[in-house]
């Protein structure tokens, strides 16, 4: 068996996709996700050199005049992450 490099990786570009409760916990609905997002970025087969970082939506936006409760991915939270 060949020896593995000791040396780390070249840093990738880093992918946020932000996905709500729902989704991030079924199997068959990241999968498809994951294929479409690698799609986008140009190989649907593979994501070497970038890293696929999902963040779960946990807050959310009222409207005042319906007072409906929606997920909000622009939060202060979510920018703030670690890179």
């Amino acid at each position: 068996m060949p020896e593995l490099n000791p040396q780390p990786l070249p840093p990738g570009d880093r992918v946020r996709v932000f996905v709500n409760h729902d989704i991030a916990f079924d199997l068959q609905k990241m999968n498809k996700i994951t294929a479409n997002v690698l799609g986008k970025l140009g190989c649907g087969g593979c994501h070497s050199g970038r890293i696929l970082e999902f963040v779960t939506l946990r807050d959310f936006v009222v409207n005042p005049r319906t007072l409906d409760v929606q997920e909000f991915a622009g939060s202060p939270l979510a920018r703030s992450a670690p890179e």
